[in-house]
């Protein structure tokens, strides 16, 4: 099942594409272990449009990896090949670029970057071999060649928005459109899907490997084209399921071709490959009519799923008693008991001190506040009322802590109230609470003349002592002092 919003941005990993059955970079990799390998692009694009264009889409990096230490290195580099489709005007330090063959000073283990720029008069799909050499004392010498590509391949996928409800369990299509807007021919193909929520993919592909534990998905079809203007789908339509625990899921996926400028890997730690038949691409026969499209090259597309689930939101009191002028420490807090686990919205536990109390520490600084530091407990009427808010995983226990002084001996008391928080512009979707005369706990006081008893009604951490106490209450009370305290905050990935 994919979980939890993670999108990674990271280079290119190899041992995917190998594991996948696609080539390596090119070059001399098959060189000696001990001797330098050339892990340089195969081929590169230079894009006609450079005041459109990313801005480091014009950097060409040569690259060799090698397993002893580092050491200087020269790189000789022919740009004859090239000439009519590309130029190198500039190169990183230890570089003068210039025509037909120029030096550079590199280090093994390094990447030397040279900017390309398409020649003048340059057509789309021209092309031509740039030639280079490194040569490092004691050690193989490297030869290598790339081809240099005029004009550039720009993929964009179809943007779902947002489907109607689904229910826990519910499989569901999610079709994946991909359209070249570029210049020149997409040849090879990465598909990048990752799930935010609990979705699960029905099948896993035998040319994709899907991160152990993770949310991302990556798809390499080193066949497929693109032409220019043609729209393809991903086949077979991807088909999800929804979790238990999901509420607020989404799928987020994007499609870039092969060396076009824009890589995203695998997150850390291991991968499986799928077994079933390999995704593949076929013409759109609308050629995407009717379907709107991302607008930037490295833009990725969401489709958000919202599920119709529960959740039961727990609220933890406490318990003081002791001598007026006595402090004492406590712990108030809440569990989501699930079974759905919201992914765009905290829970918000709203903290209504005792009237015979004063809190005197508190996980709350106004001067942070004042600066704008993000904290978990914020207070608007001087500390009656503090609204601590914060992930609602499902099954663990959150506590706040504070330190009351009993100021007066007054035995009314205070409480804790739970309750969804949406991020802020989510479009967050609402979690039923199916028990909820447990979504408010009393802090009670009892100022007496015997001495402190500084016990709280939370539950220890090591799940000793007595239960947490539950104060069963109309459903759905909260207090006006609380309402008024919304706090709408957002702390991870989803619509900030």
């Amino acid at each position: 099942m994919w979980r939890a919003p993670l999108r990674v941005f990271c280079a290119l990993v190899l041992a995917a594409g190998a594991a996948a059955g696609v080539p390596g970079p090119g070059g001399a990799a098959a060189a000696a272990e001990r001797g330098p390998r050339d892990v340089s692009p195969e081929y590169f694009y230079a894009s006609l449009h450079p005041k459109t264009a990313r801005p480091s889409s014009d950097v060409l990096s040569l690259a060799f990896d090698h397993d002893g230490p580092e050491q200087p290195a020269r790189l000789t580099v022919d740009v004859t090949g090239i000439e009519g489709v590309a130029t190198i005007p500039a190169g990183a330090d230890g570089c003068k670029p210039r025509k037909p063959v120029f030096v550079c000073s590199t280090r093994l283990n390094s990447r030397q970057e040279l900017r390309v720029k398409p020649a003048p008069g340059a057509r789309p799909g021209d092309s031509g071999v740039l030639r280079y050499t490194l040569e490092t004392p004691g050690l193989p010498t490297v030869k290598g060649s790339l081809t240099v590509i005029a004009g550039r391949p720009e993929l964009r996928v179809n943007t779902a928005g947002r489907v109607g409800p689904k229910a826990v369990g519910e499989v569901f299509d999610a079709p994946i459109l991909i359209r070249n807007i570029g210049d020149v021919p997409a040849r090879g193909v990465e598909v990048y899907l990752e799930g935010n929520g609990d979705l699960a993919p029905t099948v896993r592909h035998s040319n994709c490997r899907y991160a152990d534990g993770g949310s991302v998905a990556l798809c390499r079809l080193p066949d497929a084209e693109i032409a220019p203007g043609k729209t393809v789908r991903v086949s077979p339509t991807q088909r999800l399921k929804t979790g238990g625990d999901a509420l607020d899921a989404r799928l987020t996926y994007g499609a870039w071709a092969y060396r076009a400028g824009l890589y995203r890997g695998l997150p850390p730690g291991g991968s499986t490959r799928g077994t079933a038949p390999p995704l593949t691409l076929t013409e759109d026969p609308g050629n995407g009519a009717g379907a709107t499209f991302t607008t930037t090259l490295d833009e990725l597309a969401d489709m958000e799923v919202p599920v119709r689930n529960t959740a039961d939101l727990q609220a933890f009191g406490a318990w003081v008693r002791g001598d007026v002028g006595t402090e004492h420490r406590i712990r108030i807090g809440f569990r989501n008991n699930g079974p759905a686990e919201p992914h765009t919205a905290d829970v918000r536990a709203v903290f209504t001190v005792p009237p015979g109390a004063k809190v005197v520490k508190a996980p709350y600084d106004p001067e942070l506040e004042e600066e704008m530091f993000d904290q978990e407990c914020l207070t608007k009427d001087g500390g009656r009322h503090y609204a601590c808010t914060r992930h609602g995983q499902v099954g663990k226990d959150n506590f706040f802590e504070f330190t009351l002084r009993i100021v007066d001996k007054d035995d009314r008391p205070g409480s804790v109230a739970v309750s969804m928080a949406p991020y802020k512009h989510a479009d967050n979707t609402p979690a039923k609470d199916p028990k909820s005369g447990n979504d408010k706990a009393p802090v009670q006081l009892r100022a007496t003349g015997s001495a402190p008893d500084t016990a709280s009604a939370a539950p220890p951490a090591d799940g000793s002592g007595p239960g947490p106490m539950v104060w069963v209450s109309c459903a759905g009370a909260v207090s006006v002092a609380g309402a008024a305290l919304l706090v709408i905050r957002r702390r991870r990935g989803s619509g900030g």
